[in-house]
């Protein structure tokens, strides 16, 4: 699945996936809060091989209207990737220390690694690098290939 996400003004973005043989879906969405959440889910779910996440739902053919708001069919690994994700977007937004992640995912029972969770920071960073630089029109492209 290709995402390509599209910086449409400063406050928004405009999310396209292409699936194979399928037509392109697009969402456009406020940028500070979904932009940030859902690449800590790009990248946590495919650094931890998560394919029941939002972004392998999405792949498996659900549509952004499937897995947003209260009809949700949240799985049981979505739920868990939530718990995940919330840590990894604190820590990189720095409302808590790295230090501190444990504290906040060891109720789940899974282990993430100090390697793990720093791979995730640094492509988080990189892909937000990327976002900063982009002009109003310009977009970032990403590969889901779990």
């Amino acid at each position: 699945m290709k995402i390509e996400i599209k910086k449409t003004t400063n406050f928004h973005c405009e999310y396209a996936i292409t699936r194979d043989n399928q037509p392109a879906e697009l969402i456009t969405l406020e940028a500070k809060t979904y932009l940030v959440h859902d690449i800590c889910h790009y990248v946590v779910e495919k650094n931890l091989a998560y394919t029941n996440g939002l972004w392998g739902m999405l792949s498996q053919g659900h549509t952004f209207k499937d897995l947003l708001g209260k009809n949700n069919p949240q799985t049981t690994e979505l739920r868990l990737i939530e718990q995940i994700v919330g840590p990894v977007q604190s820590v990189f937004l720095k409302n808590i220390p790295k230090e501190d992640f444990e504290i906040y995912t060891k109720h789940i029972g899974l282990q993430i690694t100090e390697n793990q969770l720093n791979t995730c920071l640094a492509e988080i960073e990189s892909i937000f690098k990327s976002w900063e630089q982009l002009a109003v029109g310009q977009r970032i492209m990403l590969d889901w290939n779990l």
